[in-house]
């Protein structure tokens, strides 16, 4: 007999551990800087940065990038969450974002991204 119940995992799409130099560029216009990704998939990352908190309505759009190499530019975003990891004199934070709609280049780059620039992927729980 087949079961009725399905399975829905917590997240539509595995994760990766980023390697060292994986790099968002967070497009906030004069003020950009890019961050360390911590994970990745085809759905969104998270990033880790020092300082304040970054202002959810200034970013708009984020790049990857590989070291100083741009390997997929404006990706539309929306901010999922943002908060800070350690207590230090200057505070540590991991910022999450989802990935809106991608054009199909977009994405290939983006597969490709994930193919040659993660380590291990991480549990789905």
């Amino acid at each position: 007999m087949e079961s009725r119940i399905k399975y829905s995992p917590v997240r539509s799409y595995q994760r990766f551990k980023a390697t060292d130099r994986a790099l968002v560029l967070v497009n906030r216009g004069p003020e950009s800087l890019p961050y360390h990704i911590m994970d990745i998939s085809e759905g969104g990352l998270s990033f880790r940065y020092l300082g304040q908190k970054l202002n959810r309505a200034e970013i708009r759009k984020v790049s990857l990038y590989h070291n100083d190499q741009l390997i997929v530019d404006d990706i539309p975003i929306k901010t999922i969450s943002d908060y800070r990891l350690r207590d230090n004199m200057v505070p540590i934070r991991r910022g999450s974002i989802r990935f809106e709609e991608l054009e199909p280049a977009q994405l290939s780059k983006l597969e490709k991204f994930i193919q040659h620039f993660t380590e291990a992927p991480l549990p789905i729980a």
